[in-house]
Order: C-alpha cells, then sequence, then structure tokens
C-alpha cells in the first residue's frame, strides 16, 4: 500500500507569494555563502544539505491524498490536489480511457471538492469514476458542483462513466485488496475518516475534525478506529492555543494527534489540513512543537512525526 499526498492545506488553496519565495531565496543564498556551485553535480549536491523548508515546499493545493497497491487506484477527497494527480494519470491506462477510480469524500467542503472539475481523466470516455460517501444525496452534490453559474462543463458532460456508492459509517466495505471503515468525526456538516486495511498494514485518514471534550464512549471510539495504524494523517490545522480559540469550528491541533497516536499505537503521524495563512517554516516550527510535546509527555514513546509536504509518499508495504 503506497500513500502520497497531492494537497495538504485546509480552507482554501494557497500559492506561494512572491515575498515568500524571496524569504526563501535569501535563506537559501545564505546558506550557499562559500560553497563551490559550480556544476550540476554540486549544486544537487548542495540541494540535498538544504533544510526542508528551503529545499522544497509545503505546496498550496487542498485535500486529495492517493492510495494504491499497484492495481487499485483510490483518491481520498478531491480539493485542488486532484488536479495534478489527474495530470500523472493520464500518463496510464487512465490516458486511454481504460483507467478505474475509486473516490472517497470526507465531505463535501469546498477545498474537498475543489479540484473535482479540473480531474482530467474524468473527461475521457471509457474510464470509470466511482464514488464513494456516507452523505446522502452524493450525486446530486457532484452535480451541483458544475452547474452552468458557476461552472462552464456540467459533471454529466464529462465524458467518463460515474458510478454512485452509498456507505455506512462503521460498516468496513471492500475495494480491490483494500478493507475500508468509514467513521464519523466532528466537523460541522459532518466528516467522515476511512480506516484502510490492507493485507496486514492499516492507514487512517482522519482530517477535518475537532476533538472537544469527548465522552468516554467517543474518545474510545476514535482511539478504536485510529488503533494500531501504520500511518495515520491527522488534521493539525491549528496550534493548540488556536484549537482553544476556535473553538467549534471542525479542527485539531498536533497535539491532539499526538495524544491520539499514542493512546493508540500508531507507528507514524502525519500531521496536514495545514492553515493557509502558514507559512513553510511556520508550519515546520509546529512540527518541531509536537516532537517536544511527544518527547515531554511520552518519553518512552517511538511515534514518528511529519508534517505534510505536497508530494510525499508513503510505502507501507515495505
Amino acid at each position: 500500500m503506497i500513500v502520497t499526498l497531492w494537497g495538504v492545506r485546509g480552507s482554501v488553496p494557497t500559492p506561494m507569494t512572491s515575498d515568500e519565495y524571496q524569504e526563501k531565496l535569501k535563506r537559501v543564498l545564505g546558506q550557499a555563502n562559500g560553497v563551490d556551485l559550480s556544476d550540476d553535480e554540486k549544486i544537487d549536491a548542495f540541494i540535498e544539505t538544504m533544510p526542508r523548508e528551503d529545499g522544497g515546499v509545503v505546496g498550496g493545493n487542498t485535500t486529495c491524498a492517493q492510495v494504491t497497491d499497484g492495481e487499485t487506484t483510490i483518491v481520498l477527497d478531491a480539493g485542488s490536489g486532484i488536479r495534478p494527480l489527474g495530470q500523472r494519470l493520464m500518463g496510464s491506462e487512465f490516458g486511454k480511457g481504460q483507467g478505474e477510480a475509486h473516490i472517497l469524500f470526507s465531505h463535501h467542503h469546498h477545498d474537498h471538492t475543489n479540484g473535482f472539475p479540473f480531474f482530467v481523466p474524468a473527461y475521457i470516455p471509457g474510464n470509470q469514476m466511482h464514488f464513494y460517501g456516507v452523505h446522502e444525496a452524493l450525486e446530486e452534490r457532484m452535480v451541483g458542483l458544475q452547474v452552468r453559474e458557476y461552472f462552464p462543463v456540467p459533471f454529466h458532460v464529462m465524458g467518463s462513466q460515474k458510478h454512485f456508492h452509498q456507505i455506512e459509517p462503521d460498516v468496513p466495505f471492500t475495494i480491490g485488496e483494500f478493507e475500508i471503515t468509514p467513521t464519523q468525526l466532528n466537523h460541522p456538516g459532518h466528516s467522515y475518516g476511512y480506516r484502510f486495511h490492507w493485507r496486514d498494514k492499516v492507514f487512517v485518514f482522519a482530517t477535518d475534525s475537532e476533538y472537544k471534550n469527548p465522552s468516554e464512549e467517543e474518545y474510545e471510539h476514535y482511539v478504536d478506529f485510529m488503533s494500531n495504524a501504520d500511518l495515520l494523517y491527522f488534521d493539525g490545522q491549528y496550534s493548540l492555543v488556536e484549537a482553544f480559540i476556535k473553538e467549534d469550528w471542525g479542527h485539531s491541533s498536533a497535539m491532539a494527534g499526538v495524544d491520539f497516536s499514542v493512546r493508540s499505537n500508531v507507528k507514524q503521524l502525519v500531521i496536514g489540513h495545514h492553515d493557509p495563512v502558514y507559512a513553510d517554516v511556520t508550519i515546520l516550527e509546529m512540527q518541531q512543537d509536537a516532537i517536544f510535546y511527544r518527547d515531554f509527555n511520552y518519553p518512552d514513546s517511538e511515534l514518528a512525526i511529519a508534517a505534510a509536504f505536497e508530494g510525499d509518499s508513503y510505502d507501507l508495504s515495505q
């Protein structure tokens, strides 16, 4: 099972500004002082030594992740990150009208759906698009994204064949070799997380949720949902202070992700759904805060912690 992140921002797409680029460039040039950059090989070697906030970008696309075992293509949410995913898929059987994609929705807020009208494989006749969701009227929700008042191409004009699957919370279903279980999270309008079980590996996708004063029963339900995950993608949009200030906005902090991960025996925590106001440096500072929180509160924990970067890929089959 390979999990690839195509969009890791929350709320709204966040392209890098010129000011942000120039700040990054200044840091890079400062690190290059006195370094031999006389050929491409030396330049590549220098880039390899750079800290992550300078050697790459967190990315500005909103939520989209791909799960595959080489045979089955599953897409989690259709934020703006689904557009570059679609471009990549066009180099495979999808470009020939022979592809099959399974698209699972956590919910239908704009930042989790705004990329679908730009998902090129959905325009190719012969491709099969399967849509899954716990929310009712899934087809009507998809059609509503592309009414003529807001988008020039109606949903059903897209050339692929479309299939809709109503799923139920806490009831497992299968796609290929994947057993998948959705569960309700705490978010305005309801959001649903997904637990993937593939052979002996587990991936949990738990974006867009707030964990405000859960009952013991609710807390244990979340722990069970995340239990023994090899990889947990967790909504850590807010700092710990913001999580208290922005109560009932439906998002959480990396610290809550650490608490749940340790309690649930998670191996690796990936913190995503980054706030659009945060620069890359700030996001990596929040990652370090989460690591400090783990070390201070759970000194014996071996939990790995990382901020989600667009393009990151996790091979759980190894």
